[in-house]
């Protein structure tokens, strides 16, 4: 990676003052002697911090953000540890600590994620899926800076990742990275750390290859056997799991990969769990499960740096075991720190640390700074890093921020942008081409021409493309955007091509899909809505519209509701509903009795009610439906069983092509119709049709046939067979789209880069937004029942979006996970 425009000053007085004074070594002194009973220990956890140095919300030349930031972080730590008495405290992180904040620009000369873990010494730290974003390469020169400029000492864990042969990495394995790792406390306690990387999170790495990481879902035997090596062999008396796996949303962290994991392995003392952003309550933040006599405390802070997670434990001797005492997840704020005697909230040289980078990154960004900004400054960062650049009369807030992925007045923006700026950029070519901006004069045809005898592509984009997993920030009501906060919102990716004078950010990319295909990325919409995949893979679309076919729509969601009442009854039998062990013990009699079992428990079994009804309204239920709806959930049982078994998709693709037909018509938006709040018309069926994605989608489309068995082919070009894949990532660069136009140099239009432009570009230059000023029409809440009450740009474009079928499942949810 080349980002010498961009570096940091890795020999300033700031960064002598910060290694001399505040980096030890965290091995620190052993012990003497075995732990005495009822030793006791603390452990503090952070995950998911993805470079949000100065923390999340509004941020200023003069403030950071109001939540979270390296400064508040260390001052709690700090204040932790000196009320610790003679009680060890044990500082971690889950992983994902570099990718989502402008200060990923520091990772290529001073790396601040590595250097706050050292600075603040940390214990041990995991891999997360991101720290693979820029390639094994990529994460290797991460660790080869990091111990050149500073010594970063801090051990990372990696049990379940396999390099395959990776010569970038082989250096770093068992030197810098650990697949197990040990320390013994001052009151002898010896503790045991691994590192997991998730089944989601692996898939959400393709970045990572060769790298792989073994599925140990499949396996259980895999981690009991580092759990035993590291009690019997290696004789550790507390056993610390860092997972980058997480828990589910949608069931308040009751299910989840790191439940399972818990239920299916003893021994582990803490899984302190990351990936989903699913933070702990902070009055109960661990969560006990049991696997027979054995219990584990699961705990996540969250994301962001917005919290802190904290277990107490006590270790028994006899038992060989430990109990909790006290679990708390404390915010990050200056008023939550100060209620909590921590006086000041902010650590004073971690926020020297972060201002310093402020500066450095404001000067190295001139060239792109000057572009956007006509006041800028490279010596003032309220001129640059902190450019006001807009603002917005409502919270726009991501959709994997709300119990249903529901459309998005934030994502909606994001894929408008994503389409409206490479239109606005093949406009401004055929008008030099000779167009005088006329949609019915023939000089568009003729322009249209031209560039294409030149290799330019003229034809306009129909769809906007935004994964809900790129967008990692939200902006707030009535409090200015500055370029900071406007960067963090889409600030993830890299692009393979190292000459980019901004690598930094995924590259838009120019796709062709056929109608069929369109109709698939709506489905696969359809099949997030229902919660049915992880919030990554929600579509954010820009351009077109579609209607639910009746008949396929009724069809989709009783196998939905099948698959997601089966999900929550089968975590509250594990958690021990006898109710819910009854209903499962129903339904496996179900091929036998023809659901005699499961009837009969209806009215006194609310589980069972559920298998029944598969979202019928109860007016409606007769005998004539449910002998419809008992095959259907005996035939998601089985899939799901048989997946379970072998490691197959079967039940994601039969719901998954339930979803597809479930899209009737889809209708596209007009070019210039900027926030899709005019009339739709019908996509042709016969041909291909132009879409804008970042490098991820594209690589979400290759993943669509492993993950549901449904391909989804990029084409390059209207015609022809040629294809656009993460497979050849140097034949997909032939289509990226350039911020300049048709000119042979590329200069990549950024994901960010489009949210910008969209956001600052008056409506006298072809832009929509006045002052940069967000209005109504993309006003959604933080309740998807809210839909009708959302703003045009959110609901005109989803308006068959079935709000009362989804509202019935998620009540039906709801209730079973309140239930006994």
């Amino acid at each position: 990676m080349n980002r010498k425009a961009f570096p940091l000053a890795a020999g300033s007085i700031l960064f002598a003052l910060l290694t001399g004074c505040s980096l030890s070594s965290p091995e620190g002194p052993k012990a003497v002697g075995d732990p005495a009973d009822g030793a006791t220990l603390t452990l503090l956890q952070t995950t998911d911090v993805h470079h949000h140095a100065a923390g999340t919300g509004p941020m200023s030349a003069t403030d950071i953000g109001a939540t979270g930031g390296y400064a508040r972080v260390a001052a709690y730590v700090n204040a932790v540890r000196a009320a610790s008495g003679t009680t060890p405290v044990v500082l971690v992180d889950s992983g994902d600590w570099t990718m989502g904040t402008l200060y990923d620009l520091t990772d290529s000369a001073q790396p601040m994620g590595t250097f706050f873990l050292d600075t603040l010494r940390y214990d041990c730290a995991a891999l997360g899926n991101h720290e693979f974003d820029y390639t094994p390469k990529g994460l290797a020169s991460i660790l080869s800076v990091s111990q050149a400029k500073f010594g970063f000492r801090t051990p990372l864990v990696a049990s379940n990742t396999v390099l395959n042969g990776n010569a970038d990495l082989a250096p770093y394995w068992g030197t810098a990275v650990h697949a197990t790792y040990t320390k013994t406390l001052p009151n002898g306690l010896k503790v045991g750390f691994f590192g997991l990387m998730g089944k989601e999170a692996a898939a959400a790495a393709p970045a990572a290859a060769p790298v792989t990481f073994t599925d140990y879902s499949a396996n259980w035997t895999f981690v009991q056997n580092i759990v035993n090596d590291l009690r019997n062999t290696q004789g550790c008396h507390v056993v610390v799991a860092l997972s980058h796996a997480g828990t589910d949303v949608a069931t308040g962290g009751a299910t989840g990969e790191d439940i399972t994991l818990a239920q299916h392995v003893t021994g582990i003392d803490i899984i302190a769990s990351g990936h989903t952003h699913n933070p702990s309550p902070d009055a109960s933040a661990a969560r006990a499960v049991t696997n027979g006599a054995w219990t584990t405390q699961v705990i996540c802070a969250g994301a962001y740096s917005a919290n802190v997670a904290r277990v107490d434990l006590a270790w028994h001797k006899t038992a060989k075991n430990t109990t909790l005492t006290a679990s708390s997840n404390k915010a990050m704020t200056d008023a939550s720190l100060a209620g909590l005697g921590v006086n000041p909230p902010r650590d004073g040289a971690q926020t020297v640390f972060v201002g310093q980078a402020d500066a450095t990154l404001n000067y190295g960004m001139s060239a792109l700074f000057s572009q956007f900004f006509p006041d800028y400054s490279p010596t003032d960062i309220s001129k640059g890093v902190y450019h006001p650049v807009g603002a917005t009369l409502q919270d726009l807030r991501s959709n994997d921020q709300t119990a249903v992925l529901s459309p998005s007045g934030l994502g909606n923006l994001c894929a408008d942008s994503v389409r409206n700026v490479p239109n606005g950029i093949v406009q401004k070519a055929l008008l030099a081409a000779g167009w005088n901006g006329d949609p019915a004069s023939p000089t568009l045809a003729t322009a249209a021409g031209l560039l294409a005898g030149k290799g330019y592509d003229p034809n306009p984009y129909v769809l906007g493309v935004v994964p809900t997993g790129v967008i990692r920030d939200g902006l707030d009501k009535n409090a200015p955007i500055s370029f900071a906060n406007l960067y963090n919102v889409l600030p993830l990716g890299i692009s393979p091509d190292t000459t980019q004078a901004l690598p930094v950010g995924y590259p838009l990319m120019s796709v062709y899909l056929t109608y069929a295909d369109v109709q698939k990325l709506c489905a696969l919409q359809l099949l997030s809505q229902t919660n049915l995949t992880p919030s990554d893979y929600y579509l954010n679309l820009s351009g077109v519209a579609y209607d639910l076919d009746a008949t396929g729509s009724y069809a989709y969601f009783k196998y939905a509701t099948a698959a997601a009442v089966l999900n929550v009854t089968s975590a509250k039998a594990a958690a021990g509903s006898a109710k819910a062990a009854k209903a499962l013990q129903d339904l496996a009699l179900l091929a036998t009795d023809s659901g005699a079992a499961l009837t009969g428990d209806m009215a006194t079994n609310s589980y069972a009610a559920a298998m029944v009804a598969l979202n019928d309204p109860a007016a409606t239920l007769s005998p004539a439906l449910i002998a419809a709806n008992l095959p259907v959930l005996g035939e998601v049982a089985t899939l799901a069983a048989q997946d379970s078994a072998a490691g197959t998709i079967k039940l994601p693709t039969r719901i998954f092509a339930l979803a597809t037909a479930a899209i009737g018509q889809v209708k596209g938006f007009g070019a210039t119709d900027l926030a899709c709040t005019g009339t739709a018309t019908a996509l042709a069926t016969s041909i291909r049709h132009r879409v804008a994605g970042d490098l991820y989608a594209v690589l979400m489309m290759d993943a669509a046939q492993s993950k549901f068995g449904a391909a989804v082919t990029a084409y390059a070009k209207p015609t022809g067979t040629e294809t656009v894949s993460g497979a050849n990532l140097a034949a997909a660069m032939a289509y990226r789209i350039n911020l300049n136009g048709p000119v042979a140099t590329v200069t990549e239009l950024k994901e960010w880069m489009a949210l910008l432009i969209n956001l600052i570009t008056p409506p006298a230059s072809g832009g929509h937004f006045t002052s940069g000023t967000v209005t109504g029409e993309y006003l959604s809440t933080g309740s998807f029942t809210d839909f009708p009450t959302d703003g045009a740009a959110v609901t005109v474009r989803n308006a068959s979006y079935p709000l009362a079928t989804i509202g019935q499942l998620m009540g039906t949810l709801a209730a079973l996970k309140a239930a006994a």
